[in-house]
């Protein structure tokens, strides 16, 4: 099971439905209040998350899953996914986290 966190609307429904097409059950929320919510419902293998890293309750809330925590990012950084990216991208870093 995988949690989005994503603000954009369109972008959150277009990563939502590539993971669904690819057979991965998924939450997606739009803020981090409704992503620690989400993280206190339930166990998550893969968290996506586009958050400033000044979110310290998400990101403390982030501290305790045991899922592998992967941040949609602007620029590289080595646990992140860098936009834009495409459906294939996503898929191949979600199969090697």
């Amino acid at each position: 099971m995988v949690l989005l966190v994503e603000s954009d609307a369109d972008l959150r429904s277009a990563i939502s439905s590539a993971l669904t097409r690819a057979d991965y059950n998924c939450d997606a929320v739009a803020t981090p209040d409704a992503a620690i919510l989400k993280l206190r419902e339930h166990d998550y293998a893969y968290i996506l998350a586009d958050i400033d890293p000044a979110e310290e309750p998400l990101h403390a809330a982030l501290g305790v899953q045991t899922g592998e925590v992967i941040f949609i990012t602007e620029e590289d950084e080595p646990d992140g996914l860098r936009k834009p990216f495409d459906r294939q991208q996503l898929l191949a870093r979600l199969r090697h986290a």
